[in-house]
């Protein structure tokens, strides 16, 4: 079997349906992960849900699979090729390096989900991370689209998770439907970060020794089209993560390919922060279609439908209430993308091919909150009754227990914090007492 027959396997063999990673079968009968982390059987967002059996505190594990052999970036002749076994253990302890890296260094931001750990075990590359009161971006996908003002609210968190982390020299290169979280009070999170720079220190390619900050000016050289295959197998035909120039270059004739065979690599773009804005494009196009704007039925049509950024139209059904509430709103300006409605104009300058005429995330964060400042209200409360509906029963009171060396909250830690409505009426009623005394005061002195 040839090297890449055997890079594919592995890297198919752990990933399961839209790139999520189930559980092992050798961890689920261990049932403990490095010795404190208990799985409990039951999927939870992109992973699986454990108690820490240190803190008590419930988490999430999203796994990675390690596969058996990657060609490393700078390898050019077979000949000089390393060990197998320490060429496996050497792109392991990349990976682990660096996601380790990126998990201490990614700010703690209230719309980015919190990592804790990183290790590899059972041949997976493990991340620990918060046990969040919500549901995945694509489970509510699943039920329909949503409406055009709902994404807004969603693509604004968004864009303030992304903005946290260029601001740390970071680009997040993971943001998908199923690594956002929407919780119960409507805040959409941005995760994936660590399993994204996990996944493409296995994968190589320019900039792989610096950690998540992705792919500097370097040409289709034969080195980068190996490592963007090896992304391809890892990552899949998910167009969030395959901006153009990410995609590669156009199919070649016989003489540029021997060109690139020479060391002669065809003109290549920079990957950097303007790779998240088209994966924020991709995304809103998602939410309020229930589409990708571009065919996933496998990498090589996905590339040339990025690279051409001819969006394909969406059919998208609206919904009686919906229509009713936007109708006017929507015909009053005219929408490059009309499936879109008012986002319409927003994801399109975000989708453009190239990345240097793309909208940037301030420009993004500004036209969102024009466009929700004519939103109607409320805004779509039965989407936030359907994330409470999909969410599971919590712990019991008591269960969950505090530990200063791992600081978890059993509840949400962007929520506002809960009061109860005596406590209300008391402090409102004392208030108004306050403020009649204070007058009567007031007037007493002035007629004096």
């Amino acid at each position: 079997m040839s090297r890449t027959a055997r890079t594919a396997r592995a890297g198919r063999a752990g990933r399961g349906a839209r790139g999520a990673v189930p559980a092992p079968r050798a961890a689920a009968e261990s049932r403990v992960l490095a010795g404190r982390y208990r799985l409990e059987g039951r999927t939870q967002g992109t992973g699986v849900a454990a108690l820490d059996q240190r803190s008590g505190a419930e988490v999430q594990l999203d796994a990675v699979p390690l596969p058996e052999l990657v060609l490393p970036y700078d390898q050019v002749a077979l000949d000089k090729q390393p060990a197998l076994d320490k060429q496996t253990d050497s792109t392991t302890g990349r990976a682990l390096t660096q996601a380790t890296y990126v998990a201490g260094i990614v700010p703690d931001h209230p719309r980015l989900s919190q990592v804790f750990q990183v290790f590899d075990e059972n041949g997976y590359l493990w991340v620990v991370g918060e046990s969040l009161p919500g549901v995945p971006l694509r489970t509510l996908l699943d039920r329909g689209p949503l409406s055009p003002y709902r994404v807004a609210e969603m693509g604004h968190d968004l864009v303030m998770a992304l903005r946290a982390v260029h601001a740390v020299g970071l680009v997040h290169g993971n943001l998908t439907a199923d690594t956002v979280t929407v919780c119960a009070d409507g805040t959409a999170l941005a995760g994936g970060l660590v399993v994204g720079a996990a996944q493409e220190a296995l994968c190589g390619g320019p900039g792989a020794e610096t950690p998540a900050a992705g792919v500097p000016e370097a040409s289709w050289s034969p080195a980068r089209i190996r490592a963007r295959d090896a992304r391809a197998v890892i990552v899949g035909a998910v167009a969030e993560r395959w901006s153009p120039e990410q995609a590669g270059p156009p199919p070649m004739d016989s003489q540029a390919a021997a060109r690139i065979a020479a060391g002669s690599g065809a003109p290549a773009t920079g990957v950097g922060p303007e790779a998240d804005a088209w994966a924020l494009g991709v995304l809103l196009y998602r939410s309020v279609t229930g589409a990708a704007p571009f065919p996933e039925r496998d990498t090589e049509e996905l590339f040339a439908a990025a690279r051409s950024g001819e969006i394909r139209s969406a059919v998208t059904p609206q919904r009686p209430a919906i229509a009713a509430r936007g109708a006017a709103l929507e015909a009053s300006r005219p929408s490059p993308l009309p499936e879109c409605g008012p986002l319409g104009p927003l994801v399109h300058a975000l989708l453009r091919p190239d990345p240097a005429e793309r909208l940037g995330l301030p420009e993004a964060a500004e036209l969102i909150r024009r466009l929700l400042v004519r939103a109607p209200e409320p805004i779509d409360q039965d989407e936030l009754l359907a994330v409470a509906a999909l969410l599971p029963a919590r712990r019991r009171r008591g269960e969950v227990l505090e530990h200063p060396d791992f600081p978890h909250d059993s509840h949400h830690r962007h929520a506002a914090p809960h009061r109860h409505p005596a406590l209300l009426g008391v402090t409102l009623i004392s208030g108004i007492i306050l403020f009649v005394l204070i007058a009567l005061v007031v007037t007493v002195l002035v007629a004096h």
